[in-house]
């Protein structure tokens, strides 16, 4: 066979890892043909459909059903496995509608199984931006109604916080336990909002980076006592309410240790004039991504 020919239904099963049956299922219900044929008139598969299918058995296997990863897939002319493009969007909105219908009918296991799978496929950093954001995002606005309510909303989010956790811990395993952590990780006081602080952590840990991660409402006298304590290059503070000011710094001031770098997160820190901070540098960090990096960039990866 030349490459030309392309591959037979055989061929792409076994260098896809799914069952032959499989692929004439997908043919004959969902039209994905292969486009070309051998000399002998049998139909084969170009590189371009071996991509697609791939694309499409990815998606399958995130959870979503074949007939929605086929109109992904459709929605994109150049998807491709290594870049999925604008088939994100349909990727992303249907793995949250699963995710919705299951906490409505307050069935964690499927939650927290499909929270889990979309971590460990796409890693911390694109299944927090890619799926759950856009979850907690329309959870936020469903809690008010009868049928989803505020169990919903909790069951969700302790779905969340148990897989990120997990996440962690899986990661942190690769890091070597004898060194000290030079990065502190702490909500703002009376900031109650804990799972961007989570999802940092397990991102962090997947980069290699150690640190000390701690709860909702840190008390800022609580927080400046840890970092004289362990005495940190980075500590990122997150805060989802407004905050007029950045408590933690009156403190440090007299404790005599100052990181390299304070970080913040949130919406919280919007109007913080932070050309007013002169004794600790201070920066503002857009999304998780983002403060991985600048994490990155200070205190180094693995």
């Amino acid at each position: 066979m030349t490459p030309l020919e392309g591959l037979s239904v055989r061929d792409v099963a076994a260098r896809l890892g799914v069952p032959s049956a499989t692929l004439r299922t997908w043919e004959r219900r969902y039209g994905l043909v292969p486009s070309g044929r051998s000399a002998g008139g049998h139909r084969r598969y170009s590189e371009a459909d071996i991509g697609r299918l791939a694309v499409v058995a990815r998606l399958v296997a995130d959870g979503m059903p074949v007939h929605a990863a086929v109109a992904a897939i459709r929605s994109d002319p150049d998807v491709s496995p290594a870049g999925v493009g604008r088939a994100v969007e349909h990727i992303s909105g249907d793995l949250v509608s699963v995710l919705l219908a299951a906490a409505a009918r307050r069935d964690g296991v499927t939650v927290r199984r499909h929270v889990d799978r979309v971590i460990v496929q796409r890693g911390v950093v694109r299944a927090w931006d890619e799926v759950l954001v856009p979850l907690l995002q329309s959870v936020g606005e469903r809690w008010r109604e009868a049928s989803f309510g505020i169990a919903g909303e909790h069951l969700t989010s302790e779905m969340i916080s148990t897989s990120l956790r997990m996440a962690a811990v899986r990661a942190s395993r690769r890091i070597p336990g004898s060194e000290p952590s030079r990065v502190v990780l702490s909500n703002a006081e009376e900031e109650q909002h804990g799972l961007p602080l989570l999802a940092l952590e397990a991102a962090l840990a997947e980069a290699g980076i150690g640190c000390h991660s701690f709860g909702a409402r840190v008390p800022s006298r609580t927080l400046a006592d840890e970092i004289g304590w362990s005495r940190p290059d980075v500590v990122f503070v997150w805060a989802s309410m407004r905050r007029p000011d950045l408590g933690v710094l009156d403190t440090l001031e007299v404790e005599g240790h100052r990181p390299a770098l304070v970080l913040l997160g949130g919406p919280g820190w919007s109007k913080l004039d932070l050309s007013s901070i002169d004794d600790v540098p201070v920066e503002r960090t857009t999304d998780l991504s983002d403060a991985v990096a600048r994490i990155g960039e200070l205190v180094g990866t693995r």
